[in-house]
C-alpha cells in the first residue's frame, strides 16, 4: 500500500528507503511528488537522492521543477545527472541558466549531460565564452579551440577530469591554438599515464612546431610506450628537423618494428645523405615492412650512397621489397646500372647465385645477365662467340646460356621460369636444350616446355 512505501521513505535504514524511492518511481504520482522531492533533495544516501530525483524527472507534474532545479546543486554527479535528464525539453529561463552554469562542472559527465539537455531546446549562446563551454561539453574540442586562447579554461579543464578519449581529442585540439602556453600544456601531457592522451600531444605538438616542440618531441623518441615513438618520429619527419636525425637513426634499432618502420619513413623525409648508411642497415632488417621503408627512403634521399645497399636488396626474399628497391634506384638515377656504384656490388650479388632460395638465384641470375656481370666461368659454359658482338647480341646468348643451365635446377619453380623465358629468348640452343628436357617429371614444368617449343615453331619430338 502506498502509506506504508511513504513511511518506509523515513526509515533510519538506507536500504529500505532505497527500496521505497524505487517502488514511487515505477509510477510517481502528484500523491508522491513531495515525499521523493524532500528524499532528492535532504535525504543522506545519494543513491536515495538518485533514485528520486529519477522518479520526479518521470511525473508529468509541474511541481517537479522546483525540486529538480535544486537537485542540479547536489554534491554528487550522478544526482545532478539524473535531474539533468529530467529538466530535458523544459523551455524555461531558469532552468537554461542552470544548464548554461553546468556546463563548467567539474564532473565531465556532469557538463555533458548538460549540454544534451540544452541541445532539447532553442538556445543560443549570449557570448563567446558560452559557446566555447557548450563545444566543449558536447566534445567538440576543434570547434572550441578555433576560437583561440579563449578555449584553453574549457579544454584544460577536459583534460584534467575527462575520459582518456575526451582527454586525447581536447589535448590534439590544444595543436590549433597559437600561443607560447601551449607547449607547456602538451609537455605536460606527455606525463599522462594513458599513452593515448600521450600520442595526442605528440600529434598536436607536431601541429604547433617551433624549437620547442621539436626539443619535447625529440625527448618523446625516447618514451616508454612504442605508439607514443611512433608518433615522435613521424610528428619530427613531416616538421623536417634536421637536428632530430641522429635520435631518430637510433630508432631504427628499436625493439618494436612499427617503431623502426616509422624511423625508416621519417629519415626519408628528410632528403639528408646523412641518413643513407643507417637505412642501408635498415635493408637487413628481420622486418619486411621496415626494409620495405628503409628502400623507399633511399630512394626519396636519392643519394647515390644508396646505390649499393639498394642492389644487394634486389635479392631480398620479399618480392616487395625487391620492388620498391628496384623503383628506389630508378628515382635516384634512371642509369643507375651503369654507376660505378653499381659494378662495385656486382662481385657481391654473384655469390647470391648459390642462394639457397630458388626465387633468388632465379632473379639475381638475371640481374646480373643484364648488367652484362656473369663471368665466363661463373657456373655456366661459355664460348667465345658469346662474347663477340653487341652488348645486346652478347647479353642474349649469355642469358641464353643462363637459362639452359637452370633447366636442370632442382626446384620445378624455377625450372619452369627458365623454360618460360627460352621460349621467349628463341634461338637453336635454346630449342635443343628444351627438346632434351621436354620428358621433365614435372607436369607444369613439362608444359612450359611444351609451349616454349611451340612458341619457338617446333613440337618436341618432330
Amino acid at each position: 500500500m502506498l502509506w506504508v512505501t511513504l513511511r518506509q521513505l523515513k526509515s533510519g535504514t538506507a536500504a529500505t528507503r532505497r527500496k521505497a524511492a524505487q517502488e514511487l518511481s515505477q509510477d510517481p504520482k502528484a500523491r508522491t511528488l513531495s515525499a521523493l522531492a524532500t528524499a532528492a533533495l535532504t535525504d543522506s544516501d545519494v543513491e536515495v537522492r538518485r533514485i528520486a530525483a529519477t522518479a520526479l524527472g518521470r511525473s508529468e507534474h509541474p511541481g517537479r521543477y522546483e525540486p529538480l532545479l535544486k537537485a542540479l546543486e547536489d554534491k554528487d554527479p550522478e544526482v545532478i545527472r539524473a535531474a539533468l535528464f529530467g529538466l530535458r525539453k523544459i523551455v524555461d529561463e531558469r532552468v537554461l541558466v542552470e544548464l548554461v552554469r553546468l556546463l563548467r562542472h567539474p564532473n565531465f559527465h556532469v557538463r555533458v549531460g548538460a549540454a544534451q539537455a540544452i541541445d532539447t531546446v532553442r538556445w543560443t549562446p549570449k557570448d563567446r565564452e558560452e559557446r566555447i563551454w557548450f563545444q566543449n561539453a558536447k566534445g567538440w574540442y576543434r570547434r572550441a579551440a578555433a576560437a583561440g586562447v579563449d578555449a584553453l579554461p574549457a579544454l584544460q579543464l577536459t583534460i584534467q577530469t575527462g575520459p582518456v578519449q575526451a582527454a586525447a581529442g581536447a589535448v590534439e585540439a590544444l595543436g590549433q591554438i597559437s600561443d607560447p602556453r601551449i607547449i607547456k600544456l602538451l609537455r605536460s601531457a606527455l606525463q599522462a599515464e594513458e599513452p593515448t592522451v600521450r600520442v595526442a600531444a605528440v600529434d598536436a605538438l607536431g601541429k604547433v612546431g617551433g624549437g620547442e616542440a621539436v626539443d619535447a618531441l625529440t625527448t618523446s623518441l625516447r618514451n616508454s610506450h612504442p605508439q607514443v615513438r611512433v608518433a615522435a618520429a613521424q610528428a619530427l619527419g613531416v616538421l623536417r628537423a634536421a637536428e632530430a636525425i641522429g635520435p631518430i637513426c637510433k630508432l631504427l634499432r628499436d625493439k618494436e618494428w612499427e617503431v623502426r618502420q616509422e624511423a625508416a619513413i621519417a629519415l626519408g623525409r628528410f632528403n639528408n645523405p646523412a641518413a643513407c648508411e643507417p637505412l642501408a642497415s635498415a635493408l637487413n632488417d628481420t622486418d619486411a615492412d621496415v626494409r620495405e621503408a628503409a628502400a623507399m627512403a633511399l630512394g626519396r634521399i636519392g643519394d647515390r650512397r644508396g646505390v649499393a645497399p639498394l642492389i644487394l636488396a634486389l635479392k631480398d626474399e620479399v618480392t616487395s621489397v625487391r620492388r620498391i628497391a628496384a623503383a628506389s634506384l630508378a628515382r635516384i638515377d634512371p642509369d643507375w646500372a651503369s654507376l660505378p656504384e653499381t659494378r662495385g656490388v656486382a662481385e657481391q650479388l654473384k655469390l647470391a647465385i648459390q642462394d639457397a632460395e630458388p626465387a633468388i638465384r632465379f632473379f639475381v641470375a638475371q640481374l646480373l645477365v643484364n648488367l652484362g656481370e656473369m663471368a665466363a666461368d661463373h657456373t655456366f659454359e661459355f664460348t667465345p662467340e658469346d662474347h663477340l658482338g653487341s652488348p645486346a647480341i652478347k647479353r642474349k646468348r649469355m642469358a641464353t646460356h643462363l637459362f639452359i643451365g637452370m633447366l636442370e635446377d632442382p626446384d620445378r619453380d624455377v625450372r619452369q621460369a627458365a623454360a618460360e623465358a627460352l621460349g621467349r629468348l628463341g634461338g637453336e640452343r635454346a630449342r635443343q636444350a628444351l627438346a632434351r628436357t621436354a620428358a621433365d617429371v614435372d607436369g607444369d614444368v613439362a608444359a612450359a616446355i611444351q609451349m616454349a617449343l611451340q612458341a619457338l615453331g617446333t613440337e618436341s619430338g618432330s
